[in-house]
């Protein structure tokens, strides 16, 4: 028994961090680990002509103190910093093991599972079933991959988006933890956005985007892909845009106008990734946001339209591009869309009706593509459609696990929809938007960009599953989309000496 009690508390420690040690004694071990790992992987010289790759060991140094020192504070760093600082993981990526990001992604989950162990009924059934019938078919088609290797790792990396979707239940214990999640992901933006400027004024694209055409003037920012920057500033508007009009930031002309030109800026970088289905997400929130509630924010959209369309003939020609190019004939170059019908039409047309239900095993469509795809040209190619590619490889019942996703999560917003109008509606049009693009595009490829919106679902979804069924009848009876007040809820159960150990109403 002696020995069982040693290792619960020494699981316990290690579990809980060292949230009670000195921070300069923290301090002193991470300038040691920087120094020592520098010296170590110059001397050693395996860095020689990637200089990236000085990083690694003092990185891991001193993630590892952080991680020992406490849990929370780690998550909640890498949340702010990894996606500014995604060229270094690039960098340093390594064919065999992934390099820093497979080691960050591991960590990840294996930081939520410790945290959530601490007190597992923090997490709602309703948050464990979001993702359970999807991460169970794809764990099941693991098992006929023809690509196992490669499935893995993308199936590792699925896992700390689901990791970070279920940690924000613990994390989130009431509008203010709220808050800060959503203030912490508006200053995860600025080193994104800085970094995308540096790359603009060096004149650095994405490269190439996808079969049809050159970047030559797409820009990706700190990441590979220019959709991929697209999305992450769609979701990073919406996020502002909330908290703006929430009355969280903005507060005075001077913040107001300082809010007002980031997002702007915002607005002009995503521009400059021409991922036409981003522009119209972000068009799709303040369009809703108009209808619903501010009806003057159409009339600014339609001047700012036009205007647009008339001074930015690459905006007029992306626009009008997919009005060109539909037919499918020799030497005839396709517009991107009719391209993706083209490689959809090939992938179902060869997909044998016997496979309906268990599809070809993970990672099979990009594997399969030089096959069934008649304008493969012997390259191997991504669905660039979650849903067909989830039929494609796990069949209808991983589909149908893919939509119940989303099905789920609205079903919990739900609950936002009266008491918390605004934040109901901009979540829920997030959500919308997301599932939408997600049919033309590889959406499960955007690792980056999951991190950050199924962390702020989650981080929505854990107040939205502390409100009362009948909150709307109950406690604010008007408008189920009117403005509410800043989010500055008196916790009134700890005056009253009541425990805040969360309740959740399933």
């Amino acid at each position: 028994m002696r020995g069982f009690d040693w290792m619960a508390r020494g699981w316990r420690s290690w579990r809980d961090g060292m949230d009670g040690a000195s921070i300069w004694a923290v301090l002193g071990l991470s300038v040691g680990a920087v120094f020592i790992g520098l010296v170590t992987v110059m001397v050693g010289g395996a860095s020689a002509g990637r200089p990236a790759l000085l990083a690694v060991l003092p990185v891991l140094l001193l993630t590892a103190f952080l991680f020992i020192y406490s849990r929370e504070s780690f998550l909640l760093v890498v949340m702010l910093v990894r996606a500014g600082a995604n060229p270094i993981f690039e960098e340093t990526r390594l064919a065999a093991v992934g390099g820093l990001g497979g080691l960050l992604n591991a960590l990840v989950v294996l930081i939520a599972a410790m945290i959530i162990s601490r007190d597992p009924k923090r997490i709602p059934k309703a948050a464990w079933w979001v993702w359970l019938p999807f991460c169970v078919m794809q764990l099941i088609g693991l098992g006929y991959s023809p690509e196992p290797v490669q499935a893995v790792r993308l199936y590792l990396g699925q896992l700390s988006v689901v990791a970070l979707f279920l940690v924000s239940f613990y994390l989130i214990t009431n509008e203010a933890d709220l808050n800060k999640m959503l203030r912490l992901v508006t200053w995860s933006s600025v080193p994104v956005a800085v970094v995308t400027l540096i790359y603009i004024a060096l004149g650095k694209t994405a490269g190439i985007v996808d079969g049809l055409e050159d970047a030559g003037a797409r820009y990706g920012g700190p990441f590979p892909h220019a959709n991929i920057l697209a999305f992450y500033l769609v979701l990073a508007l919406g996020v502002i845009f909330y908290r703006w009009k929430s009355g969280q930031i903005g507060q005075g002309f001077a913040r107001t106008t300082v809010v007002v030109a980031y997002m702007l800026l915002l607005v002009g970088l995503l521009y400059t990734t021409k991922t036409r289905s981003a522009w119209i997400s972000v068009l799709f929130i303040f369009v809703v946001y108009g209808i619903v509630r501010e009806r003057r924010y159409l009339v600014y959209l339609a001047i700012g339209g036009i205007a647009a369309m008339a001074a930015l003939p690459e905006l007029r020609e992306r626009v009008m591009g997919l009005s060109e190019g539909n037919q499918v004939v020799q030497y005839a170059k396709l517009n991107s869309f009719a391209w993706r019908k083209l490689l959809w039409a090939d992938a179902l047309h060869w997909m044998s009706t016997s496979r309906y239900i268990t599809g070809y095993g993970a990672e099979s469509f990009m594997f399969h593509s030089p096959t069934f795809f008649s304008m493969a040209g012997g390259r191997n190619w991504g669905a660039h459609s979650a849903v067909v590619q989830v039929f494609f490889e796990l069949g209808v019942f991983g589909a149908l696990a893919y939509g119940w996703i989303y099905l789920s999560t609205v079903r919990m917003l739900k609950r936002l929809w009266r008491p918390y109008g605004l934040l109901g509606l901009i979540s829920t049009v997030l959500l919308i938007g997301n599932f939408l693009v997600s049919l033309s595009d590889n959406m499960l490829s955007y690792l980056i960009y999951n991190w950050y919106f199924w962390f702020c679902m989650g981080a929505v979804c854990a107040l939205a599953m502390r409100q009362p069924k009948a909150a709307s009848e109950s406690v604010r009876r008007y408008d189920a989309w009117a403005v509410t007040q800043p989010l500055t809820r008196v916790p009134t159960s700890v005056a009253a000496g009541v425990s805040t150990r969360p309740v959740w109403r399933r």
